[in-house]
């Protein structure tokens, strides 16, 4: 049998599932007794960049057949500091990361706080801003005044910023979140050394 070179094709130019028989064993199939199954052909791939990592896997190399991302989970460098919680409306017992300085939340998965779980009464973009202060060590919550859908805190209706403490409410919509802070005067990564 004709060895592939690097960009999976044999000395004669084919792909080395051209050139080579298959076959397969079937696991846990007890009416086939163990015995080898042939495959028919697969007809060639046509991209030689489609070949390349076939070729690297049939050579006894690492291929790597992709990977899921988890939305804004996987892409956030800083430390949680707290959570939102939602406790009551679309969502419930889901719950969204906090992050250190500026957190934009609204119903856009672009968000920093993205409270996506299908109710559209809570504007699509920077309908309130949660901030934690890591020199205060304290968080804030900030309403966007610009947006006609008004936040509430503790079913008080916020037209400024507050000082948000453990087990508060905010409500959105109809959506209903409880604060959760992990950072605070007794802890903040920053100790961590």
């Amino acid at each position: 049998m004709k060895q592939p070179s690097r960009d999976g094709k044999g000395a004669g130019g084919g792909h080395r599932r051209d050139m080579a028989e298959e076959e397969t064993r079937v696991l846990g199939n007890h009416d086939s007794g163990g015995a080898a199954t042939h495959l028919a052909t697969p007809s060639p791939i046509q991209s030689p960049a489609a070949s390349a990592p076939r070729a690297a896997a049939e050579s006894g190399h690492t291929r790597i057949l992709g990977y899921e991302t988890v939305g804004y989970e996987s892409t956030r460098a800083d430390p949680v500091v707290g959570w939102l919680v939602v406790l009551d409306g679309p969502g419930k017992g889901n719950f969204r990361p906090i992050f250190k300085g500026s957190n934009t939340i609204g119903r856009s998965g672009s968000q920093r706080v993205p409270i996506d779980f299908g109710d559209d009464a809570i504007s699509g973009e920077k309908q309130a801003f949660l901030t934690y202060d890591e020199r205060k060590r304290s968080y804030q919550l900030v309403p966007n005044l610009e947006r006609p859908n008004l936040v509430y805190h503790n079913d008080a209706a916020l037209t400024s910023n507050v000082d948000l403490k453990p087990h508060d409410k905010v409500m959105m919509g109809r959506t209903t979140l409880l604060f959760v802070p992990l950072c605070g005067p007794d802890f903040d990564w920053g100790e961590l050394k």
